[in-house]
């Protein structure tokens, strides 16, 4: 269907906030709130558009008269491919007013993003589309699938006999129930490793990044600016842990609790590809807080294949079920240099923090 010639299709300007503001929470979902308690659907957006070091975001709008109908939005970030830095955005905010929808609005922003993202000197874009923007970004669009992501959790068995079963999740507990689920699935530390709550990334992260990096072959860039912008100046409420071996940065972890599902979320868990302990120590003292909080099931992602690290492997194992069907990850080139033949089959480090879901 051709585009209604009253609809004009730019990229967003500070003063577009409220409106795009006003759209977001009807894909974002009714706990959007959660993620800028005390702030604005506005104030989000300007944190993740307006405030970004590595730049800009480049916000594709379709204005109607005064008001905004749909949306597509790029955040720019850094990313290590085989120890080289380039420059990827990151799509999404998907969202198209119901009564514009099907008209091509969707298919028109993604095109002015990407140029723009083109004209910044992207090597390509990435996005974790939904069952419906999916086939649209491979058919018709130029995206490929360059990974599946399985979608993964750990149920607390209390919560979940009393649902099945009606049995009080007290009762539960005290038969040790939980305690057993929990030595099964989490990992086990040998002490060498000390966790500690973070308020904020110091310039020590960039010295960890620095050593680690090389290690990976596909992960974004995580120096101190970057970290700081994503998880600390976010209006989003995260629970930040640091781990130690003696003086040197060992990794770190972020997760999320959602206040009023009691879902916790595995966001970010970082650490040298091969540092089994730091990363058991992280995932056993996040999880454990988590469950103390009285959270009845954890959440996480984690690659299909390509990401064989310690935190990967860890988060299968405590995280065991999955959901049906599996997430993509998906991108196009912008780069004529760069194609799937570039991006490597292994050493992926990609997590829920690297996309903007939670």
């Amino acid at each position: 269907m051709a585009i209604d010639t009253s609809v004009e299709m730019r990229l967003a300007r500070p003063e577009d906030l409220e409106e795009i503001g006003r759209l977001l929470p009807h894909v974002a979902g009714p706990f959007f709130p959660e993620r800028f308690p005390g702030k604005t659907a506005a104030d989000f957006c300007r944190w993740k558009y307006f405030s970004n070091p590595v730049g800009d975001a480049a916000v594709g709008v379709a204005v109607k008269g005064d008001r905004i109908i749909s949306v597509v939005a790029g955040t720019p970030k850094r990313i290590e491919v085989n120890c080289q830095s380039v420059l990827a955005f990151e799509l999404g905010d998907f969202i198209t007013d119901s009564q514009y929808r099907k008209q091509g609005l969707f298919s028109s922003l993604i095109q002015l993003v990407c140029s723009e993202a083109a004209k910044r000197g992207a090597g390509f874009v990435y996005v974790r589309p939904n069952e419906i923007s999916f086939p649209v970004l491979t058919k018709a669009l130029s995206f490929v699938e360059a990974q599946k992501v399985d979608a993964r959790r750990y149920v607390a068995p209390s919560g979940l006999i009393y649902r099945k079963l009606g049995l009080s999740p007290t009762v539960c507990r005290i038969l040790g129930v939980d305690w057993i689920a929990r030595r099964l699935v989490l990992p086990s530390a040998d002490g060498s490793v000390s966790v500690q709550p973070l308020v904020g990334f110091a310039a020590e992260m960039d010295e960890f990044w620095e050593r680690v990096r090389r290690g990976y072959s596909f992960a974004l860039v995580r120096d101190n600016k970057y970290l700081n912008w994503r998880y600390v100046n976010c209006p989003t409420r995260y629970q930040l842990w640091i781990a130690h071996r003696g003086d040197c940065t060992a990794g770190y972890l972020v997760s999320f609790v959602s206040p009023a599902e009691r879902i916790g979320h595995i966001v970010d868990l970082f650490t040298e590809p091969g540092d089994m302990q730091a990363a058991a120590a992280l995932l056993r003292t996040a999880m454990d807080a988590m469950l103390a909080d009285g959270v009845h099931s954890v959440h996480t992602w984690t690659l299909q294949t390509g990401a064989m690290c310690a935190g990967a492997r860890l988060l299968r194992r405590a995280c065991p079920l999955t959901y049906k069907p599996h997430l993509h990850v998906a991108m196009r080139f912008l780069d004529k240099g760069l194609t799937m033949d570039h991006v490597p089959s292994s050493g992926w480090q990609l997590m829920v923090g690297d996309f903007d879901g939670i």
